[in-house]
């Protein structure tokens, strides 16, 4: 957890300070608070039986309980409202950090899986317990057995060492090497919630598809056996913690029985010995609430591997540093000097590509499915690196600049485009938020879009589902085509933007592609299964047809010959 709270750069420092003092506080006086409680009342049991009640000096040991009372009750709220408060605020910078480690370490427009869904919800909330019903109870326990080493040292050296002996025995019971084979079941429990979980999140994403091919009543059939597996796991865990607890609390009875009598032999008096009786109790009672809350470590330690190895995946573009980058004033023109591309470093499923486009130029890219022609969008669109070869933008290789500065002036409209909740209006503005409404409209003009919103009648008003479920495939693909063009930027990047469109369609988009390319003074690169020069009116045209490198001589990474490739 220490690990994970520098690589966040150590935030919150001074609230998780404050409340581990507040944490040790409220140990020390919840044992201190009977501790004094035991003496006071025992004491003035015997100084009445005696006839010097009056006598007896009420005043500060009546204060100092209700004092340790108070201290006890303000340590204890407070510990919870700055222990929470910096476990919230820490939870909040993780999650962003997890976000933007996995957008980092995520290659091309690949969708979020479910694990890492599951590491930004379900694993963020372990680590929040890691802290919160973990460390700060651990700390409470600590303070609270010193406390009550305190007081048994009021009762002579033998009381000392019984207590000693009985917090060390209450200790050992919870975390001792003969409870090893109960953290591995501990354990396992923890690794089947986390399958669980994760199961659950992939069952509902592919729910369509499995319910399509009759599958869907079998794959929940397994995941309620894989529930009640996971619930019978933590009951069993929650047993053995209510079990520790349980001999845990004995255990401190039996301590205080013990000392007491040691006590006696060393000649202590009976109201010491009742206070620190008492004290010992709430100790144990403090060790006994941290030994169960032991059963939740396991599954913070998968939660804390998990979320370290999301927050320390290598980035897929390794970008350069702000101070050393060089200035992209225009991306164009787009060379490309024998560039491959493909999903692994030193394996490209291409052949080399080289060409240059200048503004107020198509390229249409083809070449037979798998060939990496998505790929190279993406390559292009500084989402992948380049496997080997040049890439240039303006003149300047892409590795010597910032990719957020050339992303920020390419369009991309990929085949199965994602979209939020909402209505068109903020679907479009995520690409420029200040555009006016007449600018949405020419934007969806250009991209055939404006027909639905015709159809409609709600013009932009109208809603967005969640995953564009109340649009078809072809409208999604235009919508996105409107949102790439919307902030005109210097390149296009156009994943098969005719599919599913007859010709007259597909010829009145590229028109209108091509009149809007002409004017702005920007390139196109088109993927498409149909190339045709004619659809492109006043444009320099190029095309190139993408070669597989499968079953062909190819140099790895150490410029040693391989054979093969990935299709």
């Amino acid at each position: 957890m220490i690990r994970l709270w520098t690589h966040l750069g150590r935030p919150q420092a001074g609230r998780i300070l404050v409340a581990i003092a507040l944490s040790a506080a409220g140990g020390i006086l919840a044992v201190v608070l009977l501790g004094v409680s035991g003496w006071f009342l025992t004491a003035s049991a015997i100084a009445g039986s005696a006839g010097a009640g009056l006598l007896f000096n009420h005043l500060y040991p009546s204060a100092t309980v209700r004092g340790t009372a108070m201290g006890r009750i303000v340590a204890r709220y407070g510990e919870q409202l700055v222990g929470h408060d910096a476990t919230l605020r820490i939870s909040s910078d993780l999650r962003r950090a997890l976000f933007l480690a996995t957008a980092r370490a995520t290659a091309g427009l690949r969708r979020g899986s479910s694990d890492e869904l599951s590491v930004v919800l379900d694993d963020v909330r372990h680590v929040e317990a890691g802290l919160l019903r973990i460390a700060l109870p651990g700390i409470a326990a600590l303070a609270g057995s010193l406390a009550a080493l305190g007081f048994a040292a009021f009762a002579g050296i033998l009381a000392l060492l019984t207590v000693a002996l009985g917090l060390g025995a209450a200790l050992a019971l919870g975390t001792g090497p003969g409870l090893r084979q109960q953290r591995r079941a501990d354990a396992q429990q923890a690794a089947i919630a986390d399958r669980l979980r994760r199961d659950a999140t992939e069952l509902v994403e592919n729910r369509i598809e499995l319910e399509a091919l009759g599958r869907f009543t079998d794959h929940a059939a397994r995941w309620g056996e894989l529930a009640v597996e996971a619930e019978t796991a933590g009951l069993a865990a929650r047993r053995r913690g209510h079990v520790i607890a349980a001999t845990t609390s004995a255990l401190g009875g039996l301590t205080a029985l013990i000392a007491v009598l040691a006590g006696l032999a060393d000649g202590a008096g009976i109201a010491i010995l009742a206070g620190m009786a008492l004290a010992v109790l709430a100790a144990h009672q403090g060790l006994a609430l941290f030994l169960a809350a032991l059963a939740n470590l396991p599954a913070t330690r998968i939660a804390l591997s998990r979320v370290q190895t999301r927050l320390e995946a290598s980035a897929v573009i390794k970008d350069v540093d702000p101070a050393a980058a060089q200035p992209v004033t225009d991306i164009l023109p787009l060379r490309l000097d024998g560039l491959t591309v493909g999903f692994e470093p030193g394996h490209p499923i291409t052949e080399p590509v080289s060409l240059e486009l200048q503004s107020g130029a198509v390229l249409e890219v083809t070449g037979p499915s798998g060939t990496g022609k998505t790929t190279l969008l993406e390559t292009l669109a500084r989402l992948r690196e380049p496997v080997s070869g040049i890439l240039l933008f303006g003149g300047i290789k892409a590795q010597a600049c910032r990719a957020a500065a050339i992303r920020q002036s390419i369009g991309i409209a990929p085949q199965i485009p994602d979209v939020l909740p909402g209505d068109l209006r903020e679907t479009l503005r995520l690409a420029k938020p200040d555009a006016s409404d007449a600018e949405l409209m020419s934007a969806c003009q250009i991209a055939g879009f404006d027909v639905r919103l015709e159809a409609d009648g709600t013009g932009l008003d109208q809603a967005v589902e969640e995953g564009g479920a109340n649009f078809s495939g072809g409208e999604l693909r235009r919508l996105s085509l409107a949102r790439a063009l919307l902030r005109q930027p210097r390149l296009v990047l156009l994943d098969e933007p005719f599919a599913g469109l007859d010709a007259a369609m597909a010829g009145g988009l590229a028109g209108r592609l091509a009149e809007w390319a002409g004017k702005a003074g920007s390139a196109l690169v088109v993927v498409t299964h149909s190339p045709d020069r004619s659809r492109w009116p006043g444009l320099s045209y190029q095309q190139i047809e993408l070669q597989p490198l499968v079953g062909r001589e190819r140099t790895g990474p150490a410029g040693m010959p391989e054979t093969g490739g990935r299709p």
